[in-house]
C-alpha cells in the first residue's frame, strides 16, 4: 500500500465520516468539492492501491474501505440508527447506543429495553413446572386406575411455538408429523400440529368431553402465535417497502 496523497487522505476522511460505510464517486465528490471525474481517476488509484475496494450495485458503483486499509488505520464497522446501517468508527470509540423507544419513557434505562421482562419461560423455569405438576398430581403405574382429566397435570412443554416455517421442515414422510416427527411424548409435551398429549393413553373415553377445555386452550395459544407471526411479517414487508422507497428516492436524486 503507498502513501496518501493530500486528495487520497481527503477521499478517506469523507468516507470514514460519512453515514454509510459505503460511497459511490458522485457522493464523495460532493463531499470533498470536486468535479465527479476527478473524484473518480481518485478512487481509482485509492483503489489499486489497496485502500479501498469497489463492487457494482443495479444503478452505480461504490466503494469501502479495505481490509488491509481498515486495519492500518485503526477502524472498524459498527452498525447504528434504527436500521442498524453499518459505518466506521475507531478501535477505541465506544459502541452506539442501541435503539430506544421514543415518548415511553422518561428513565434512560428503560428506554433502552433494559427491564422488559421477557414473558416466556426459562428452560429451568418450565422444567421446575413440569416438576412441580407431576408431584401435585402424581399418575398411578397401575393402568386398571384411569383418572379424570381434572386429576393430570396439564402439559407445559407445547411442541411447535416459533416454528419457522410453521409447522416446520417435516422429513417427508405422510405419516410424520412436521412438528414433533411422530415421536413419543413425555407426560408434559403437547403437540400443537397434530394434537396429541403424553397422558392421552390416561383419558378415559367417559373423560373425553372434560378434554374440550384442554383442547380450546391449546387452540387459543395456536391462534396467538400464528396472529404474532402475521404482524411480524406485516411489519417486515412494511420497512422493506420503506427502504425500498428511499432507495428509489435516492436513485432519482442521482439522476437529477
Amino acid at each position: 500500500m503507498r502513501d496518501l496523497s493530500e486528495e487520497g487522505r481527503r477521499i478517506i476522511e469523507a468516507l470514514i465520516k460519512a453515514p454509510v460505510a459505503w460511497q459511490s464517486p458522485g457522493e464523495l465528490a460532493r463531499s470533498i468539492g470536486r468535479d465527479l471525474e476527478e473524484t473518480t481517476d481518485l478512487v481509482a488509484n485509492l483503489d489499486v492501491s489497496g485502500w479501498l475496494t469497489a463492487w457494482e450495485r443495479d444503478v452505480d458503483v461504490v466503494v469501502t474501505l479495505s481490509v488491509a486499509g481498515a486495519a492500518f488505520l485503526g477502524l472498524r464497522l459498527v452498525e447504528s440508527g434504527r436500521d442498524q446501517v453499518p459505518r466506521w468508527a475507531n478501535q477505541g470509540d465506544p459502541e452506539p447506543p442501541g435503539l430506544r423507544a421514543s415518548r415511553v419513557f422518561r428513565d434512560e434505562r428503560a428506554a433502552a429495553f433494559d427491564r422488559l421482562l421477557d414473558p416466556a419461560l426459562s428452560v429451568e423455569e418450565a422444567l421446575e413446572r413440569a416438576e412441580e405438576a407431576m408431584i401435585r398430581h402424581p399418575i398411578s403405574a397401575d393402568p386398571r386406575v384411569r383418572p379424570t382429566i381434572d386429576h393430570l397435570p396439564g402439559p407445559t412443554l407445547l411442541i411447535g411455538l416459533g416454528l419457522i416455517p410453521w409447522p416446520g421442515p417435516g422429513d417427508g414422510r405422510k405419516a410424520s408429523c412436521p412438528s414433533c416427527a411422530s415421536k413419543r411424548l413425555g407426560p408434559s409435551m403437547y403437540c400443537l400440529y397434530c394434537d396429541r398429549w403424553g397422558l392421552d393413553h390416561r383419558i378415559p373415553d367417559e373423560s373425553l368431553h372434560s378434554s374440550r377445555r384442554l383442547r380450546d386452550s391449546i387452540e387459543e395459544i395456536r391462534r396467538q402465535e400464528w396472529e404474532r407471526q402475521a404482524r411480524k411479517t406485516r411489519r417486515k414487508a412494511r420497512r422493506q417497502a420503506q427502504a425500498e422507497a428511499e432507495r428509489a428516492a435516492r436513485r432519482r436524486r442521482k439522476r437529477a
